[in-house]
């Protein structure tokens, strides 16, 4: 699996549209939010991966999900709600609005797509670590992958991700926040 899949399945099967209508933004504005914020994602979650106890809680978050697609129920958007805050903390807000500001969205709609995404990530990443017989203790190394890094918190600027963003993946002041985003919220 490689962030182009995810990003397939993510959109595939009129997610895009659907969640164009319900969220009432442009599908080009649902794909670049989708693009832009995968990467912030799966680095987020690859800090929380960093200690036993985040890899255990992360571990079992991946596998209830497996089989989850995009589901805009009432029930599913506050799931993904849930999900965002334990990705994100207490960064939820300020990570919604960098993406917003870069991808020209208003951060609730970038809350929205992001809460009605979560669970199939979730699910996805889950279906990854059965099939590869990934431990909790070694999901950062399988996020990192994700990412062209390594399984450390910080990010390398390896990788095709790590070459095309300049090694901006990287969480140089250790705040959960990749500093891509934080550059957006200066």
């Amino acid at each position: 699996m490689d962030l182009n899949s995810i990003i397939g399945a993510l959109t595939a099967n009129g997610a895009v549209n659907d969640m164009s209508k319900q969220f009432k933004i442009n599908g080009d504005q649902v794909n670049s939010i989708i693009t832009a914020a995968l990467p912030t994602l799966i680095s987020a979650m690859q800090k929380n991966a960093a200690t036993e106890r985040g890899a255990s809680s992360l571990s079992g978050a991946l596998a209830s999900h497996i089989g989850d697609g995009i589901n805009l129920s009432d029930d599913n958007l506050t799931d993904g709600a849930k999900i965002l805050n334990h990705i994100f903390g207490n960064n939820s807000a300020s990570v919604c609005s960098a993406l917003g500001k870069q991808t020209g969205t208003n951060s609730g709609k970038v809350g929205a797509i992001l809460s009605a995404i979560a669970p199939m990530l979730l699910g996805l990443l889950g279906q990854s670590q059965k099939s590869t017989n990934t431990s909790a203790g070694d999901l950062g190394g399988l996020l990192g992958s994700l990412l062209g890094g390594g399984s450390t918190g910080k990010q390398s600027s390896g990788g095709l991700l790590g070459g095309l963003l300049g090694g901006a993946m990287s969480d140089n002041n250790n705040n959960g926040i990749p500093d891509i985003i934080e550059g957006f919220m200066k």
